[in-house]
């Protein structure tokens, strides 16, 4: 039978360790993320008790103490702990066979990597800036190194904290080997890659909060990676062999808003990542890359190429997704023949200039194309229609782009407006669509209104069950609110197109 022994230990005071500590974070002399840490450690801090520092494990740094063979009471400091026994002025004297805890021996790893106390080579980075730890051990060694640092060296170890959260399993539950529910991150690189897991698992993700791991994000991330693959195939058709890199100017609308969205994604990720708010500049990253520049921007270049903002376009949606993406976007970078060097040494992208007028004109051009398009995709049959327009300039002077992105037909100037008109947009254009057309077009909606309630009923109900919020995998509930949302959506678009129709 197992049973308790106690035995005597080796402790530390910890009260004179742990009030400069107190002090320091009462300061806010080290910033911690999130900020609610730092009040939690102060807490621990401030509750703390001697520390016992000894552990009867055969494997760990030895306890530097020798005690006489013969006087139990007699005990000696001496660094030879490589020997059993040693004999100091002809006393024989025992090596304690504890070995350090192993937060004592880590916990002074700031100075002691740095070689601080020695003066040594590394001695210049410490203190560091930045601490990152998972946020489960901010007790057991952040406490530790604080204490430590401001003893031995009367300097706090670093300047700041960042705590991330555990990746749960897909039910949000701890990954544990005696529980099987391990997912070997290798096997995802293998089938994924390294990039999208990377980019699935930062995604959606806080400072300190641990959440499930999700499939679909790594998924989502992959694809984002194929998204890169086929811009840079595109652009490289498009720019030839023997391209120059030369000034920027933009001639039409969208060459203007590519311009702007880019500075302002190229902008918004550098301060996201100065605050260490990595998620959300991922997700700028994916937005900007798969909507602005490949569902916007690319597209509507079809209809006018320019070839050198082509080309600073994809350099500079590599510059902002390589922090995110580095190995796809450096095998991209070192295809292009316009590029020297690694990606990685490149400079962050800095502003271009536009025109504001003409990036806010095809701003307006897109709304009028996704309404044009979700109009379309609800009319009877498949058919390409024609757009009517009226006094519009806007349509007039970006027709091509239009029937383009719209997929029309035909696009037309008319004084007698007839067919469906795009009133949500907010332009003087029209489908032209017989009435026979419009009919069963009312019809559909109404029957998609329909069922799109019963979707929305059975979601919020699903939503309302406590059980199933507590219980169901985590993800499972996330993509149910993802749903609902969804559907309020649709909801909202398809009354707002009967509406339009009923004042016909």
């Amino acid at each position: 039978m197992i049973e308790p022994m106690i035995k005597e230990q080796w402790f530390i005071k910890t009260q004179s360790l742990a009030q400069p500590a107190i002090d320091a974070l009462k300061k806010e002399e080290i910033t911690f993320y999130p900020a609610s840490k730092r009040k939690e450690l102060i807490a621990y801090l401030e509750q703390l008790k001697d520390w016992n520092i000894s552990r009867q494990i055969p494997w760990g740094i030895p306890i530097p103490a020798f005690v006489n063979e013969n006087d139990p009471k007699d005990w000696i400091f001496d660094t030879r702990t490589n020997e059993q026994s040693i004999v100091v002025n002809g006393t024989t004297y025992i090596r304690e066979e504890d070995t350090f805890d192993t937060w004592f021996s880590s916990g002074q790893w700031p100075y002691i990597v740095t070689d601080y106390l020695t003066g040594g080579d590394l001695a210049n980075y410490f203190p560091t800036d930045m601490m990152e730890t998972g946020m489960d051990i901010m007790r057991a060694w952040v406490s530790r190194m604080i204490m430590l640092s401001l003893y031995r060296t009367g300097k706090l170890p670093f300047k700041e904290v960042y705590l991330h959260g555990m990746v749960n399993d897909e039910h949000n539950q701890k990954m544990s080997k005696s529980k099987g529910n391990v997912i070997n991150p290798m096997e995802l690189v293998a089938e994924f890659g390294s990039d999208a897991t990377r980019m699935g698992v930062i995604s959606g993700r806080a400072p300190a909060q641990s959440q499930a791991f999700n499939k679909g994000s790594v998924i989502a991330a992959r694809n984002f990676c194929n998204k890169l693959w086929n811009i840079a195939r595109f652009v490289e058709a498009q720019i030839g062999d023997n391209h120059q890199i030369v000034d920027l100017e933009p001639q039409t609308p969208a060459d203007h808003w590519i311009i702007r969205q880019l500075n302002d994604a190229a902008n918004n990720i550098a301060v996201r990542i100065e605050q260490y708010r990595f998620s959300e500049a991922s997700e700028t990253v994916y937005h900007t890359i798969w909507d602005d520049v490949a569902d916007w921007y690319i597209e509507s270049s079809k209809t006018a190429i320019n070839r050198p903002l082509l080309s600073w376009v994809l350099a500079t949606s590599l510059k902002i997704a390589h922090p995110f993406a580095p190995f796809v976007t450096e095998t991209i970078w070192q295809t292009l023949n316009y590029t020297d060097g690694i990606l990685m040494r490149e400079a962050w992208p800095t502003p271009e200039k536009f025109d504001p007028i003409a990036a806010e004109q095809f701003e307006q051009l897109k709304l009028l194309v996704a309404e044009g398009r979700w109009v379309i995709a609800e009319l009877p049959g498949n058919k390409k229609y024609r757009l009517l327009y009226g006094n519009d300039s806007l349509i007039a002077d970006n027709q091509d782009t239009i029937k383009h992105l719209m997929r029309l037909e035909a696009i037309e100037h008319t004084d007698q407006p007839r067919g469906l008109r795009l009133a949500a947009a907010n332009r003087e254009a029209w489908l032209d669509i017989d009435s026979e057309t419009l009919y069963q077009h009312q019809e559909n909606l109404e029957m998609r209104l329909a069922e799109a309630r019963q979707k929305l009923a059975g979601l919020k109900k699903r939503l309302e069950n406590p059980t199933y919020v507590e219980k169901a995998p985590a993800h499972l509930v996330e993509e149910t609110r993802e749903q609902l949302a969804e559907q309020e959506k649709i909801i909202t678009r398809l009354v707002s197109e009967l509406e339009v129709i009923s004042l016909k």
